[in-house]
């Protein structure tokens, strides 16, 4: 087996680790409290991005028929699509955790702030529906049995600023939170600080070994991922 395919291999093993990995925390946050507003954000994090993977290891492992291009094309791009909406999806739940810790559950979940966050994923997915920016197959690969999406890159670029700027805006206010809390709560808000910035790291390794096709970067980014989400859950079991 070539040294590609090998690590090609290692990404979707590491893929369908962090589905399971992920999926689990998610039942983990609501079962410790289901009637907190806290745990549920950080529940559909962990269970948004659970999908997102999901549904990556699903279309890389389609089993596409070189010379039906066009009909591999109207299930891999749906499925592809289907990855991004939930990848957008953890930025906004995250921010909403930071909403919830600093305005408590009350001020979090008004029109304000809900809905600016519910906005801002519907003008992050839009995009992907306009003409001349939807992703598609590459069509040479496709006729030597590889799957490989393509985004237009302004597309790409425009989603990913979004991304970046919230995953920014989070990591900035649990810093913050961080130092104002003390006591048990302050070793909680440290782990979930620890766990947000190795996740992030991890998002940001996958966004660049995406764009610039390094497979090391991809699975490094998963690994770093399922250590964040370990790390996230310490906190709540303090």
């Amino acid at each position: 087996m070539a040294v590609m395919d090998l690590l090609n291999l290692f990404k979707i093993i590491f893929a369908i680790v962090s589905v399971i990995i992920a999926f689990v925390a998610g039942f983990i946050e609501l079962r410790l409290n289901p009637d907190n507003w806290l745990n549920r954000w950080f529940a559909l994090f962990f269970i948004s991005t659970s999908m997102a993977f999901l549904m990556y290891t699903l279309y890389h492992l389609w089993p596409i028929t070189p010379g039906n291009f066009e009909q591999d094309q109207l299930i891999i791009i749906p499925m592809m699509i289907s990855a991004h909406f939930f990848f957008n999806l953890p930025a906004i739940c995250l921010v909403m955790t930071v909403f919830i810790l600093e305005k408590y559950k009350k001020i979090a979940m008004d029109i304000k702030h809900l809905g600016t966050m519910l906005l801002l994923f519907v003008i992050m997915s839009i995009g992907y529906f306009i003409p001349g920016l939807t992703p598609h197959l590459e069509e040479v690969e496709h006729g030597a049995g590889l799957i490989d999406t393509h985004t237009p890159f302004p597309l790409f670029l425009f989603v990913n600023i979004i991304r970046i700027g919230l995953f920014g805006y989070v990591v900035f206010k649990y810093a913050v939170i961080a130092r104002k809390v003390e006591d048990s709560t302050k070793k909680r808000v440290q782990w979930f600080f620890a766990g947000v910035v190795i996740v992030i790291t991890g998002v940001l390794f996958n966004l660049f070994g995406g764009s610039l096709g390094v497979v090391y970067f991809e699975i490094f980014a998963l690994i770093l991922f399922n250590i964040g989400i370990f790390v996230i859950i310490k906190g709540f079991l303090i």
